[in-house]
């Protein structure tokens, strides 16, 4: 104390008194915190322990996610605790219930099954009614169309009386033209070409020229052919009269499945005579001035007897003239070819296509129609494949929603060589419905 004064040691005294309550106090304090960190880490433990116990699968879970309880926080350990002891405390009291609650519980939930069962089958059976009844229709729709046209059939094929052909001369009188004409050195081939057309009563150039090669054992490219048809069209002999002619009004212009516009002929009045000699019988109706009455057009007319040829050489049964329809609702259609598959034997209505511009709403119910007199199976023959695609666009628009098949092909591609891909078929593209 020597040089302090007495002030200054109080002071001195009180600061070093008031240091050692602070340092205590903050040991203190210390202590405690220390001791509420080991009490909080304890609780921790217990509750991280007791939601192990309640919910190990929880805890397993929480540990695979890299997520365990012990990073919970006490909150969220407290609330998942909470949950499942109510849980708990639920299903205890359900054990509690007498025997007969029990059973009549499960006989309630039992029963509300059932019933459930059977609303579901209740709703199967009126979808799986109402879609044998569109089928029902659809079937008694196409079955009343296959049924007009075998009656047709029926009708077309019951044979015509022909005359006795051991009378001949006195039946028909010979002009002496033909007695010339018998004279000649093309009597041969162009009779054949006279007997083709009247019997089968072919129109376009080529296929008579095929023809008569056939009859003839010839190659179809020996140029005598061609020269018989053009000399029945202007014979050298005077005393011959012209028994072919070239049909006037259809455009030479290249076709539009390729190619140029076969050239189109018919028999003569005296034609049709120099057949009945031949023969004895009336010739057949030439096939283009039969087709082109019911067609648009010279050219959608060629395409349906040439249409026609393809499908004879692919062994297709082709029907005679297609005659209307008459639909459900009281509507006719007419499909441009009936023909017999085939491998099936089943009777199909083919439409035939060229690549020109149509009215949509038109073409809409003509789909609808062939949709209901097919029964949903559509095959159509197009010119080429702008046509095809065109057209499958179209089908698919106006037959939206509805269960169809489709078979399109084009001539263009079957003059190439072209197959379809999926079974060598001459449909190139095949879409079935479900």
């Amino acid at each position: 104390m020597v040089g302090l004064t007495l002030e200054e040691f109080q002071r001195n005294q009180s600061t070093r008194i008031s240091r050692d309550i602070i340092g205590q106090s903050e040991e203190h304090e210390q202590k405690m915190q220390a001791n509420a960190q080991k009490l909080w880490e304890n609780a921790h433990k217990k509750l991280v322990a007791l939601l192990r116990l309640l919910d190990q699968d929880y805890d397993e879970s929480c540990e695979k996610a890299n997520r365990p309880l012990d990073s919970f926080s006490d909150d969220d350990l407290a609330y998942l605790i909470h949950v499942r002891l109510r849980a708990m405390q639920e299903v205890e009291s359900r054990r509690k219930l007498p025997d007969e609650t029990n059973e009549l519980e499960l006989g309630l939930k039992e029963l509300s099954q059932k019933y459930t069962d059977l609303e579901n089958e209740l709703f199967t059976a009126k979808e799986l009614i109402k879609n044998l009844q569109v089928e029902k229709s659809a079937l008694e729709a196409h079955l009343s169309a296959i049924r007009q046209v075998q009656k047709e059939i029926s009708s077309q094929n019951n044979p015509t009386q022909k005359p006795d052909l051991d009378n001949l001369e006195t039946l028909i009188p010979v002009p002496d033209w033909i007695k010339t004409w018998r004279g000649t050195k093309v009597f041969e081939k162009t009779s054949t070409a006279i007997l083709v057309m009247g019997e089968m009563g072919l129109a376009l150039r080529p296929s008579i020229i095929k023809m008569m090669a056939r009859c003839l054992s010839l190659a179809v490219t020996n140029k005598n052919l061609d020269e018989a048809l053009n000399w029945l069209m202007n014979p050298d002999e005077e005393s011959c009269l012209e028994l072919i002619e070239q049909i006037e009004g259809i455009s030479a212009q290249g076709s539009s499945s390729g190619g140029n516009q076969p050239a189109v002929l018919r028999l003569t009045k005296e034609g049709e005579i120099a057949y009945q000699v031949l023969t004895g019988s009336l010739p057949k109706e030439n096939e283009y001035d039969k087709l082109l009455r019911h067609h648009s057009s010279p050219e959608h007319t060629i395409l349906n007897i040439q249409v026609t040829e393809v499908l004879n050489e692919e062994g297709y049964l082709i029907q005679g003239q297609a005659k209307p329809i008459y639909l459900s609702n009281g509507e006719t259609y007419i499909p441009d070819i009936i023909a017999v598959d085939p491998k099936t034997g089943e009777i199909v209505f083919i439409e035939v296509e060229r690549d020109v511009n149509k009215d949509y709403g038109t073409r809409k119910m003509r789909w609808m129609k062939f949709f209901e007199a097919s029964n949903g199976n559509l095959y159509v023959f197009c010119d080429n494949l702008n046509c095809q695609r065109a057209i499958q666009g179209e089908i698919n628009l106006a037959l939206s929603g509805l269960n169809y098949n489709s078979f399109l092909t084009n001539l263009h591609g079957l003059r190439n060589g072209k197959r379809a891909g999926k079974d060598g078929s001459i449909w190139f593209s095949q879409r079935r419905g479900n």
